[in-house]
């Protein structure tokens, strides 16, 4: 009697196991399907020296989504910087948060991603030129009929490139150009007490300013409301964005541009993706 209780115990955590797994793909399939943006987001933006540095791959929408683990397959760079050092990001497959380091010196510090590439396919056109005019991405419609691409059952290849920048006991530094496809640079430090009422950023494509690009803003306040704006980058790549203290801010842009041939499923456009999260102290 006492074994078949056991046995049936044993099959029951099985089953609870095996639903709990499948709710957990189902979750995040949804939130691969129906989100865009991914960021890195540290749990705490200011730490002491000898604290752990804790970074969750966050993937939704509206600074909203699931904590993506570790999986090096999907990772094409991950490191972090401080001092002009760039430190590997060495975690275990699976871990979540992605990214967790003991912190021994003080100083600013820039912690990046850059992901593979995936793939996504449109059935219709007319979704993807929603997400494109979404993003401000130029006269898509137009440039779809040149190119002559299908208007139906096409692919985009899409790859994320996330910052997130985070201050350690003095937390005097810069972040840094660090030579990604495109990236977001933080030109003025949010930690220092002399910061004024906004942040300056450069937005880079292939080493070279973006002018002219919208960078979508969400500013998330201390009480967890969420404000969406866009702004545009001037001729230098620069974007000066109002800022509130206390609040956390994400910057996101994307660069559409024709995809590369040899690219999986033949897909015919590429996004780059481009992020920054910083939070401004009071």
């Amino acid at each position: 009697m006492e074994q078949t209780l056991i046995k049936i115990a044993s099959t029951n955590c099985i089953l609870l196991l095996v639903t709990l797994k499948i709710l957990a793909f189902a979750v995040l399939s949804a939130v691969s399907a129906f989100s865009h943006e991914l960021w890195l987001e540290p749990k705490v933006f200011i730490l002491n020296t000898n604290e752990t540095l804790k970074v969750n791959i966050k993937l939704g929408e509206k600074m909203q989504g699931a904590n993506l683990a570790f999986i090096p397959k999907n990772i094409e760079e991950f490191f972090w910087s401080q001092n002009g050092k760039k430190n590997i990001v060495e975690s275990r497959l699976g871990d979540r948060p992605a990214f967790s380091k003991k912190i021994v010196k003080d100083g600013l510090i820039s912690i990046v991603y850059v992901s593979k590439p995936s793939t996504l396919m449109y059935r219709t056109f007319e979704k993807f030129e929603k997400f494109a005019n979404h993003k401000n991405l130029g006269p898509v419609k137009q440039w779809h009929l040149e190119y002559g691409f299908p208007e139906k059952n096409f692919f985009e290849t899409y790859r994320r490139f996330a910052k997130a920048i985070v201050g350690v006991g003095s937390s005097l530094g810069n972040d840094s150009y660090f030579g990604l496809t495109t990236e977001f640079i933080l030109l003025n430090n949010p930690f220092e007490d002399s910061i004024q009422n906004f942040v300056k950023l450069k937005l880079v494509y292939e080493g070279k300013p973006r002018k002219s690009a919208q960078v979508e803003v969400f500013e998330r306040s201390d009480v967890g409301d969420v404000r969406i704006t866009t702004i545009k980058t001037s001729d230098n790549g620069i974007a000066i964005v109002p800022i509130k203290r206390g609040s956390v801010y994400l910057f996101d842009a994307v660069k559409l541009r024709p995809a590369e041939q040899s690219t999986e499923q033949q897909a015919v456009w590429e996004t780059l993706w481009a992020s920054l999260m910083v939070k401004i102290p009071r």
